[in-house]
């Protein structure tokens, strides 16, 4: 076991680290030290610890803050002002943000972030894609019409959830001759 110095510093400012039970985590671009795991989960390297195993790092949970509310978004559960969950102390950066910027790579312009199980609280990489904002907006309405009819988009497989998004598509009956 070996304490901070500065040459553990430095090798600490890797892009990616293996923890002692085998998660690797990749560094997230916040101006604080911030690491994160392809399952969503954020590491600091306050009183970081190196074992022959790999590194020890205290998780971080995100701020759920009333001041990230948006008041004119639906979130895909239908209601108005969701909480998204941000690291207050890292940039006040969104989470779902930071572990897509880690993992997926930078954002299209364009695109947005789209959970795909329609759990805002899920930011497993597995969950996160980039998409249009139209086919966003139709992602939420077939998960929608899947509760409706007593499916729970949360129990199904992610490979389910997008050949039900590839297949079906919504069209306007004013626009039907």
């Amino acid at each position: 076991m070996t304490l901070l110095t500065p040459k553990i510093i430095k090798v600490m400012a890797q892009e990616q680290l293996r923890l002692v039970d085998g998660t690797i985590v990749r560094k997230c671009p916040t101006t604080k030290p911030l690491y994160c795991s392809r399952a969503g989960k954020f590491y600091s390297i306050h009183n970081a610890i190196l074992t022959d195993d790999g590194w020890v790092l205290r998780e971080v949970k995100p701020n759920f803050s009333p001041a990230m509310r948006t008041p004119g978004r639906h979130c895909h559960n239908g209601r108005r002002g969701c909480v998204y969950p941000i690291m207050r102390q890292y940039d006040k950066q969104l989470c779902h943000k930071l572990i897509a910027l880690s993992w997926i790579g930078p954002r299209p312009e364009g695109m947005e972030i789209d959970h795909i199980n329609g759990n805002i609280l899920d930011w497993s990489v597995e969950n996160l894609e980039y998409v249009t904002p139209a086919e966003n907006r139709k992602r939420a309405r077939l998960l929608r019409v899947l509760r409706s009819i007593g499916r729970d988009p949360l129990k199904m497989s992610r490979e389910e959830l997008l050949s039900i998004f590839s297949k079906y598509t919504f069209t306007n009956p004013k626009n039907i001759d």
